[in-house]
């Protein structure tokens, strides 16, 4: 064990070492942001482990959409099954770095932001391609929670699996676009955006809660906000006419109640009405000022993580 948590800081070191000699202007900044993350990861988790993971992540979401991204994405895949089934770091340390990771090469990142500039410009201008994608990503919450159902707890294994081949499938169908699948996924897209980015951001968010938390729950509220309560925000906001909101003129009173409805109502299933109140009003009010702040499928999932802490404490 001690001679593995050696190994991993030794790959560390090893990409460090290259990420500031061959590719300084696109890492520097990343890499300096991060110190306190990773100085965190390693202390709260007791191990090295976690230190190629965070920046070979970082890696793979800084070549997304590029040739580049392969050989990073099968290293991190390797070093995470590895220490994950070879249990050595608790799985939650795994969905930070990975979740973390494109969070700061969201915000660091000039490509990443132009990409999610682009995307969040496109939202709702389309109705059918919005509609066909929404109902897409509330046929993905649907499926999580009854994941989360049937294994419980050991449930976030399998989301971890499926949100890498997320980010495998979007980078090899926007490189290799010519083929009839590529076709059928470019239709639920927004038109002029990178495939897939939305699907990797929601993954992001969606393993940030999981890695504060393994209440199921708040892992049940956090799933239907995120994948389902946002998407009936977004089918009724553009299906029902109705007064924007007051610090928001590109958001609904329609679409916010689409979402803080049904919110509150699955939520009360799990907590006491007060807390399931507090989520849904936080949640829905993250999405409706994300395209001031960020994605939504990042402010949402930020917005419930902060609430479960403050709750935490109290």
């Amino acid at each position: 064990m001690e001679l593995f948590n050696y190994a991993y800081l030794g790959i560390f070191v090893v990409v460090l070492v290259y990420l500031l000699t061959k590719n300084r202007e696109s890492f520097l900044l990343k890499i300096a942001v991060s110190i306190p993350i990773m100085a965190g990861m390693v202390y709260l988790s007791g191990t090295f482990y976690i230190l190629p993971i965070y920046l070979i992540s970082l890696m793979v979401s800084t070549y997304l959409y590029t040739v580049f991204f392969y050989f990073p994405f099968a290293v991190d895949f390797i070093l995470i099954v590895t220490a994950i089934f070879g249990n050595f770091v608790p799985v939650r340390y795994v969905f930070a770095a990975i979740s973390i990771s494109i969070l700061l090469s969201m915000f660091l990142d000039k490509n990443m932001k132009k990409y999610d500039l682009m995307n969040n410009e496109k939202k709702g201008k389309d109705i059918k391609r919005e509609t066909y994608r929404d109902y897409f990503q509330i046929s993905t919450g649907l499926i999580t929670i009854l994941i989360f159902f049937l294994d419980g707890i050991n449930g976030r294994v399998l989301i971890l699996l499926a949100v890498l081949l997320i980010y495998l499938a979007g980078n090899i169908l926007y490189l290799n676009n010519k083929n009839r699948l590529a076709d059928i996924v470019y239709r639920m897209e927004r038109e002029d955006t990178k495939l897939g980015l939305g699907s990797m951001y929601l993954a992001a968010g969606f393993l940030l809660v999981l890695a504060f938390t393994r209440s199921l729950q708040l892992i049940y509220i956090s799933a239907f906000m995120i994948m389902i309560g946002d998407s009936l925000a977004t089918i009724i906001g553009m299906k029902i006419r109705s007064r924007k909101l007051f610090y928001n003129r590109k958001k609904s009173i329609a679409g916010f109640l689409a979402m803080l409805i049904p919110s509150f109502i699955f939520g009360i299933f799990f907590f006491i009405y007060f807390y399931s109140a507090i989520y849904a009003l936080g949640g829905t009010f993250a999405e409706s000022i994300s395209n001031k702040v960020a994605d939504d499928n990042i402010t949402i999932p930020v917005s419930i993580v902060v609430l479960h802490l403050i709750i935490s404490m109290l």
